[in-house]
């Protein structure tokens, strides 16, 4: 079977159906279709099993696919060093970003980085950190701009580190502990007891955010469960609630507006997390790749 055969069988795992699949690599359903029951009459046995809504692997799919991947990665990694050697100027970064922080990073490197590779095209893929993981150890993406925090490191990938930041407790200006954080509390970040706020209602961001995993924490640490008015993938709702003076939300530090009618806390035991470039343990990057993951630690770092 050629390689390209391959790639497609392992596309139909990862969309869980033939038609899904089909319309990704720009094919027939019917010509997938035939190519995967080709396959499978020379194996004797089925890859699949047909389910009404998805397409699962049995044992022998699951064994297959294994060494599928194995071939395929070795075919990417192969021609990515040849490329590199030949320094070749072209080629595909696949990458995923935040629909919010990611993209205002993306468009404010992807200029500079053009003038230096006028030929590299981008595959973007735009989702949060949980889903970016899964995205780059199923390989479908080469990289993902993500963060991790203490305990919170997935042992398959590498994380290479951009620059720290804080979790901050946000409170509108007219709530009551307000003026505990003093003067300039945007760049202070004064510590105060989360449990002067047990009785206020929270905006959290959504158990999909990395971030709600460290604001539990947080909870856990002072004590109490918080009352919720509602859940939000959207750093920007939450923070919007806060200057609408709706109620106390943590949101990351580079998030942070002088000027915003709020005022900004850290809490006992304080939250950090590392933005970073989350890579498969053991990946080539090629040049190109190398300086995206430059012009992103810069901009990160407040140096573009």
């Amino acid at each position: 079977m050629e390689l390209r055969q391959i790639e497609n069988i392992i596309a139909i795992e990862q969309e869980q159906s033939i038609s899904k699949a089909a319309e990704k690599l720009f094919l027939t359903q019917s010509a997938l279709n035939q190519q995967l029951l080709k396959l499978e009459r020379e194996l004797g046995t089925p890859l699949f099993e047909r389910r009404k809504h998805s397409m699962c692997p049995t044992y022998a799919g699951r064994i297959y696919l294994a060494t599928a991947r194995q071939m395929v990665d070795m075919k990417q990694e192969t021609y990515k060093i040849i490329h590199d050697i030949a320094q070749e100027t072209s080629g595909e970064i696949a990458v995923a970003y935040t629909p919010e922080r990611g993209s205002l990073m993306f468009s404010r490197i992807y200029p500079i980085f053009h003038e230096r590779y006028p030929n590299v095209v981008f595959c973007i893929r735009e989702a949060r950190v949980k889903t970016m993981e899964q995205l780059v150890l199923q390989r479908e993406v080469t990289m993902a701009c993500s963060t991790y925090a203490k305990g919170l490191k997935h042992p398959d990938l590498e994380y290479l580190d951009m620059c720290e930041e804080l979790i901050i407790l946000g409170v509108p200006k007219s709530h009551p502990q307000a003026h505990l954080a003093g003067e300039k509390s945007w760049e202070t970040f004064p510590e105060i007891d989360l449990r002067l706020f047990k009785e206020d209602p929270f905006i959290l961001s959504s158990r999909t955010t990395r971030i709600r995993e460290m604001t539990d924490r947080l909870f856990e640490s002072a004590g109490f469960r918080p009352k919720v008015l509602f859940e939000s993938t959207s750093t920007s709702t939450v923070i919007n609630m806060v200057k609408n003076q709706v109620c106390p939300a943590f949101f990351p530090q580079s998030y942070v507006e002088p000027d915003a009618p709020m005022v900004y806390f850290t809490v006992s035991p304080k939250e950090s997390w590392m933005r970073c470039m989350a890579i498969l343990k053991g990946s080539y990057l090629t040049k190109p790749e190398k300086y995206f993951i430059q012009l992103a630690t810069q901009y990160s770092c407040g140096l573009l």
